[in-house]
């Protein structure tokens, strides 16, 4: 993106700590560094226009840069910039068309910088960062509120291309630590993207997806709010099982746990358990992938997610 802004009267953007700068290198490869390069001068003009004074950096995630910031009033907001503008722009889209708690509000959306202003929640910690899972009636007024709420708008990508894009990039471990062939089987992975082919076959474009929504992406908003999901990647598909895989095999260490969820679940959310579990199974291959990269991993839950994964079937 070239500059075509000038210069900012307000406070100063927080330093871009090296783990974000890495993730998004990760992603985005080359683009990113001439975009960090001007992502001061940008920040500082979206501060200017939209009367915000930045706070601290939100050390996480691999798309966006993620800052705390107030308005004018005190009120504490959320900025997000992101080099994938198009993406950003369906968040935006989305989030501001779902008529639901259990999302943030959108208050200003930049799309030629690739940049929202939301609403913070409070007190906003992570699912992903919780000891315990939550009950499970938290999950289903979650899902529930995103399917019946949501707004499906045909511009967004239908389900099959989100699957054919998430199974595209998931094999990146593969290439940053070649070793993990020996953990998860290229030949099990590619059971999973088959399976998850044949399950979308058929899905009508119908319904809103969220189409990201793991433990990352969703924050404890409080007694009030219950669980708030963000970060949307918006795909169209009549299809609620898809958007609880991620809920699923969250801390699972064993398959009879992702059993027994899908089976509590399924009924109350209004979707087949043999489906809802079927989705499970297809995406296990990328989440044992994931636990396999990541640091500190408990090794029983990687195994389950192998053990899953191991259902999908063979040619």
């Amino acid at each position: 993106m070239r500059l075509r802004y000038g210069p900012s009267m307000r406070s100063a953007p927080p330093r871009i700590d090296d783990g974000v700068r890495r993730r998004l290198t990760s992603r985005f490869g080359a683009e990113a560094g001439p975009w960090f390069d001007e992502l001061p001068a940008v920040l500082s003009v979206l501060a200017e226009r939209w009367q915000v004074e930045f706070d601290s950096l939100i050390p996480r995630g691999s798309m966006s840069v993620v800052i705390r910031c107030w308005l004018t009033s005190g009120r504490p907001a959320v900025l997000k910039i992101s080099p994938d503008r198009k993406r950003a722009k369906n968040e935006a889209a989305a989030l501001d068309l779902w008529t639901t708690t259990h999302t943030p509000s959108v208050l200003a959306v930049d799309e030629s910088a690739g940049a929202l202003l939301i609403e913070a929640i409070e007190p906003g910690t992570p699912l992903a960062e919780s000891p315990t899972y939550p009950d499970m009636e938290i999950v289903v007024e979650l899902l529930t509120s995103l399917h019946t709420t949501g707004v499906p708008n045909p511009s967004y990508p239908p389900l099959a291309f989100r699957i054919e894009h998430l199974f595209n990039s998931g094999t990146r471990p593969y290439e940053r630590r070649p070793e993990l062939v020996d953990v998860v089987a290229p030949e099990l992975y590619e059971r999973g993207r088959q399976l998850a082919t044949r399950l979308v076959q058929g899905v009508a474009p119908t319904a809103l997806l969220h189409g990201d929504l793991t433990p990352n992406n969703i924050l404890d908003g409080g007694n009030q709010r219950g669980l708030v999901a963000i970060d949307p990647a918006p795909c169209l598909g009549d299809d609620l099982a898809f958007d609880a895989v991620d809920l699923l095999l969250w801390q699972a260490s064993d398959v009879d746990i992702i059993t027994a969820r899908a089976e509590q679940l399924a009924p109350a959310i209004g979707v087949d358990a043999g489906r809802l579990l079927d989705w499970c199974i297809a995406f296990a291959g990328m989440v044992a992938l994931e636990l396999a990269e990541a640091p500190d991993t408990a090794r029983n839950r990687m195994e389950a997610a192998v053990t899953l994964a191991d259902r999908a079937p063979k040619r």
